[in-house]
């Protein structure tokens, strides 16, 4: 994942020295500034009014998504469209329960023989949806799909510090790491660890996950057809492996529906049943409705907007920090984001994300600056830099509704600068390739992140780590600074938590001060369904689930 030579003692405690005078410097600053601190209603009205309500068993569930997916394949499923659809599809060697803890799955057990090496026992009564057996053999060739750099996976940064993966006997597969990794214990709970047929794949070699050649998984449900643009429609898997509980559904029905009336008039008519994806905007009005209810949770998301701190002029910081006073935070979440995000601060990490050592984390937090809106200061910092007259740039975004309001935002808070900010508004498969793909062609970036994991450490190094800067990484701001680097290291391979909470204290730090990132929200993750529904409860990692094994009508209409 990351391979570092070893500096010697003397240069890593000079490193320490200088990071810890570093971070008493600035948090003596923040407590001092802290105040500166189209018309698919058409195509919803068939095939669902006759099944809405059969009973407990069968029915069609329809959930609605603002996009389209990018592939049916797990080594691309890593948007908030594509993960839940393939999730339903395709399963982990684990999976994450209720609270965020890891759970058996395609593996029945799995344990940490050392710090460098996994073991995981392969359950024997698992079939593909073809009706072939699962083998170790496929979970073998999954692992190493994700991990190939020629696979040109969204996910490979996760397999960074994969030594070996390997046959160990007919039933467990061994992985070997590099060097210690606080990580990736996580890893086979998420698409990166989704098992694929290895003959599948091999007989579609250049069209697997398309449209035509579908997806052949293990999951509850098992691929139907994509309709690209309009929708993916799964069918139930009667011989499903796992027998405690569904899938109770007859099939699920996963509709793009971009346009915000129609997703309301479909969740009002029961054309639509279910919905990770409404615009905030549009939440007041579904709350009326007397005919869906509404799951609300703090996840672990964060939207964003990233500089690339590769291209100038920004790759100074004051004009980065320019652009974070000129925007008005307040304002933005008091109109957009409205009750359904959290305020954020500098750092994508807020309370709900740090797990462990939480003592120290929220003393610390609490003395983090927030950007407020300031323009006086903005326009002092741009007198500094050496673009003091303004310039051109270009913010890249698709057309979700906070996407494009963030960056509609952005370019009204920076023009008074004499910053012209054009918008360059792609389908989201465009933006995902464009930012996970290594060239990161943009000067500016919207976009979320999740945190893979329940651990801080999941938005600290594939983020802000160098490593990361390359295709398959998630580094969206090409953000490179040596001490930075230095203790996420350290950070990912101590497995004590005191030791790693303090080293991504002092790394947060840092990365405040650079600003490479205008951290807007941390948005609720929410679920709309229909009151005749049952089965789910929404968790912080509801995009890594196979949430509809469980979902079943209560009752028929009255």
């Amino acid at each position: 994942m990351y391979q570092h030579h070893r500096r010697k003692e003397e240069d890593m405690k000079a490193v320490r020295v200088k990071v810890a005078a570093c971070l008493v410097i600035i948090l003596l600053a923040s407590m001092s500034v802290a105040a500166c601190s189209g018309d698919h209603l058409s195509s919803l009205s068939s095939g669902n009014a006759g099944n809405l309500f059969s009973g407990k068993s069968g029915g069609t569930l329809t959930i609605a998504l603002q996009t389209d997916i990018v592939s049916l394949d797990p080594a691309f499923a890593y948007d908030y469209s594509t993960m839940p659809v393939v999730c339903q599809i395709t399963e982990g060697l684990l999976r994450f329960d209720e609270q965020s803890r890891l759970a058996p799955n395609l593996a029945e057990k799995w344990e940490m023989k050392d710090p460098l090496t996994y073991e995981y026992t392969i359950r024997k009564d698992v079939h593909f949806h073809d009706g072939t057996l699962m083998t170790s053999d496929d979970v073998v060739f999954s692992l190493r799909r994700i991990r190939d750099q020629q696979t040109g996976s969204y996910l490979s940064w996760m397999y960074r510090n994969v030594e070996s993966i390997k046959k160990t006997a007919e039933w467990t597969v061994q992985v070997k790491l590099k060097q210690p990794d606080a990580l990736w214990r996580y890893v086979p709970a998420t698409t990166a660890g989704h098992i694929v047929s290895k003959a599948s794949v091999s007989k579609h070699q250049s069209s697997f996950g398309s449209a035509e050649a579908g997806l052949v998984g293990t999951g509850p449900f098992r691929f139907e057809k994509w309709d690209t643009g309009s929708q993916v429609v799964l069918k139930r898997n009667a011989d499903y492996w796992n027998k405690e509980g569904g899938p109770y559904l007859d099939e699920v029905i996963f509709r793009v529906v971009p346009d915000k009336q129609t997703h309301i008039t479909g969740l009002k008519s029961g054309m639509v049943t279910a919905s990770f994806s409404l615009p905030v905007d549009v939440i007041p009005e579904v709350e009326r409705l007397d005919n869906v209810q509404i799951q609300q949770t703090e996840g672990y998301v964060s939207d964003f907007i990233a500089f690339n701190t590769k291209r100038k002029p920004f790759d100074e910081i004051q004009v980065r920090k320019a652009f974070s006073y000129a925007f008005d935070h307040d304002r933005y979440l008091k109109e957009i984001v409205k009750n359904y995000g959290l305020p954020a601060k500098s750092v994508p990490i807020h309370s709900k994300m740090w797990t462990y050592e939480k003592h120290s984390w929220d003393s610390y937090y609490k003395n983090l600056p927030r950007y407020v809106n300031d323009f006086e200061r903005a326009k002092e910092y741009l007198a500094h830099s050496s673009v003091p007259d303004g310039f051109s740039a270009k913010i890249l975004t698709d057309n979700t509704p906070i996407n494009l309001n963030a960056a509609l935002a952005l370019r009204t808070a920076v023009k008074p600068l004499g910053i012209e900010l054009k918008i360059e508004m792609v389908t989201r498969k465009e933006l995902t390739a464009r930012s996970l793909g290594g060239t990161r062609d943009y000067d500016l970036i919207v976009y979320q992140w999740g945190s893979d994991m329940p651990d801080p450490l999941g938005n600290l190094l594939p983020l802000f780590h160098s490593d990361y800067l390359g295709s398959g990484g998630a580094n969206y701001a090409n953000y490179q600074n040596p001490n930075v680097d230095w203790l996420i290291t350290e950070a990912a391979t101590q497995m004590d938590e005191k030791k790693r909470a303090k080293h991504m204290i002092y790394a947060l730090t840092i990365i405040a001060l650079d600003s490479p990132w205008i951290v807007l929200d941390h948005p609720k993750q929410i679920l709309v369904m229909n009151k005749a529904l049952t089965g789910y409860s929404l968790s912080p990692l509801w995009y890594w689930d196979s949430f509809t094994k469980n979902i079943k009508y209560m009752h028929a209409p009255l």
